[in-house]
């Protein structure tokens, strides 16, 4: 095999053993997600206090 072939080949493996996702690392990637989020949430009012988008606006007038 060539260098070429064989790099194809480690990066195959590479993708194969880290492509899969665990419904353990899933947990810990939403709950990163969600604190994120909130703190984002949180941090909104002092850009703005209201929001034209229905959702966020929403969430704001829900968060006080």
């Amino acid at each position: 095999m060539d260098g070429i072939s064989v790099d194809a080949h480690c990066r195959a493996g590479i993708a194969a053993r880290h492509a899969h996702v665990t419904s353990g690392i899933r947990k810990v990637l939403m709950l990163g997600l969600t604190e994120q989020w909130e703190t984002a949430l949180g941090d909104r009012p002092v850009m703005s206090p209201t929001s034209r988008v229905r959702a966020l606006g929403e969430l704001l007038r829900a968060r006080g």
